[in-house]
């Protein structure tokens, strides 16, 4: 692995198919861009769970209650992930 730039990310076919209709809908050309236009739109829910787990006295775990498995990704890292970026760009300002 060569960092954070080697990553990537298996999606379900119908994940897929909604992440790139979105793309081909939003006109980008790259994912990074969609993924980014994701992030800004969401930042307040992203935000609002950060406060909603650093209220709590035990970790977080979110699961997907209509046991629908279109994503394999693991969702418990959601937050963990969430609270590092926070962290990481609160020691950047």
């Amino acid at each position: 692995s060569q960092g954070h730039r080697d990553r990537r990310v298996r999606l379900s076919i119908g994940v897929a198919r909604k992440f790139f209709d979105l793309q081909d809908m939003l006109g980008y050309d790259k994912p990074s861009k969609t993924l980014d236009w994701l992030f800004t739109k969401s930042k307040l829910a992203i935000e609002d769970l950060i406060n909603d787990v650093s209220k709590k006295s035990t970790p977080l775990s979110i699961h997907n209650n209509n046991n629908n498995n279109n994503s394999e990704c693991d969702e418990d890292m959601i937050v963990p992930l969430a609270k590092k970026a926070k962290q990481e760009r609160d020691s950047r300002a």
